[in-house]
């Protein structure tokens, strides 16, 4: 009798370790299946670039045409000179006939000193149309090291559910 019990017990936990590794190897699949969807995708933005980059053109020189001159007659024009109004003149300097006498004087408004402006440091330009994509994520080696890992657990634990 408790060999049928025990029997009953194996195949359950059987038919759910065999669930859960298909579970497994199914997201394992899913797993590659998305990081060969990048490596297309990568390449897909590698066609656009270079699509998007300026192609040779056939220019096409036609003759330039000759500017000629063509003369305008200048219309005289009745402008009126200003009226002479009778302002008084202060010399350079402010106060007129003071400053004369005391001296040259250096005037209050000195030149404007020149003055460095910092600017930004150089920074090593790319080539317009060279978008790239920053490494991040696992790579094919990491991969396939994490498949193998995965691989190496389900062969452990089934080991060790038959040894008990």
């Amino acid at each position: 009798m408790l060999d049928e019990h025990d029997d009953e017990e194996e195949v359950g936990q059987n038919r759910l370790f065999v669930t859960l590794a298909i579970a497994l190897i199914g997201l394992l699949v899913l797993g590659l299946l998305g990081v060969g969807a990048v490596f297309i995708i990568r390449q897909n933005m590698d066609q656009q670039t270079i699509a998007a980059q300026p192609s040779p053109t056939l220019l096409i020189r036609l003759p330039n045409p000759t500017a000629t001159f063509t003369p305008i007659p200048k219309i005289p024009t009745n402008t009126p000179m200003p009226t002479p109004t009778n302002t008084p003149v202060v010399a350079p300097g402010g106060a007129g006939g003071q400053e004369a006498a005391v001296g040259n004087k250096q005037q209050d408004n000195p030149t404007p000193k020149p003055s460095s402006t910092p600017t930004p440091a150089a920074v090593a330009a790319k080539p317009a149309g060279t978008a790239v994509v920053p490494e991040t994520g696992f790579g094919g080696l990491e991969a396939v090291f994490i498949a193998v890992g995965l691989a190496a657990v389900l062969f452990i634990a089934r080991r060790l559910r038959m040894s008990m």
